[in-house]
């Protein structure tokens, strides 16, 4: 299904050229594509100051799951006029994969090498009453990388040298702008270490698998994880597992996100005596080149004010 829609994209992207659809029509500049928020954030810091290079992204307002997006034509029209492509990856961007395919030699920089994945069968939870029948996404790794400021140290160099390769006339300028954001990153690390620094075996909950890499860095053990891969509601018979569970390991901590909209958190939070935090998993926010850091420091302080 995702190929047949792959091709009716690119048919669109062939009408669509003939018209003044986008924004970039009408530019000469160098046109860097990114697939969402954060590896968009990461590509601004490092063409700053760089006019001849402008950036765009594709899910724009995206706040779910992203192998969820839909493309539009808009996003096959932006991949047509695209010099490079900048993906978050580890299988990420299932969601774009066999549009990029079918664009003749555009390059695409991978920002997931090099990076340690975490396996989701580490959290693995029964789904005895749960169907996945048509659901094809690969969830056999965890894909949000970003949320670890480590990852994303690595991230901001993957890209860097895919950048430069892309457009060495401006070799300079990226390679100082890395510089200056990786040293921002690395006063973000010190911040976090120095201020945000929770006690051994602490264990939490969370209702979707985006914050097993920050766990992981904070040295806390994501003790289950509620909403299924699919990004389904626990049935009643598992939420009641998982209750239990969560007494029997005395949580007091359940972490969703902002937007979330269901109801699991709230019933598994009263009947267990815990309390829910919203965390941001950085799929949108401010265009600015400070977005990342300061939405991971709130997370951080949020995670460390609900487990100290």
């Amino acid at each position: 299904m995702k190929k047949i829609l792959a091709i009716v994209l690119v048919f669109l992207v062939v009408f669509l050229s003939g018209c003044n659809v986008s924004e970039f029509d009408e530019n000469d500049k160098n046109v860097i594509v990114t697939s969402f928020y954060p590896v968009y954030i990461f590509t601004l810091n490092l063409i700053d100051g760089i006019d001849g290079v402008e950036v765009f992204r594709m899910a724009e307002n995206n706040t779910g799951c992203l192998h969820d997006y839909t493309l539009t034509a808009k996003d096959a029209k932006m991949l047509s006029d695209a010099d490079v492509l900048v993906i978050n990856g580890a299988g990420m961007e299932l969601f774009v994969e066999d549009l990029y395919k079918t664009v003749e030699k555009l390059p695409v920089i991978d920002s997931s090498e090099g990076i340690e994945l975490i396996c989701n069968d580490s959290h693995a939870h029964d789904h005895e009453e749960e169907s996945h029948a048509g659901h094809d996404h690969n969830h056999s790794v965890n894909s949000h990388i970003w949320l670890s400021v480590d990852n994303a140290k690595m991230q901001v160099l993957n890209i860097k040298n895919g950048l430069v390769k892309a457009f060495p006339q401006y070799e300079n300028q990226i390679s100082l702008n890395c510089g200056e954001y990786l040293k921002r990153l690395d006063a973000l690390d010190k911040q976090i270490k120095e201020n945000y620094s929770v006690p051994e075996g602490k264990r939490i909950v969370t209702f979707h698998r985006a914050y097993d890499y920050m766990a992981r860095d904070m040295g806390l053990e994501i003790a289950a994880c509620i909403e299924s891969d699919d990004g389904k509601e626990p049935s009643t018979k598992r939420l009641a597992q998982l209750c239990d569970e969560m007494r029997e390991q005395n949580i007091k901590a359940l972490f969703t996100e902002s937007d979330y909209s269901g109801s699991a958190a709230d019933i598994a939070a009263s009947e267990i005596g815990a309390r829910v935090y919203a965390l941001n998993p950085v799929l949108k926010g401010e265009e600015k080149l400070t977005a990342y850091e300061e939405i991971m420091l709130e997370n951080y302080r949020i995670i460390y004010e609900a487990v100290k």
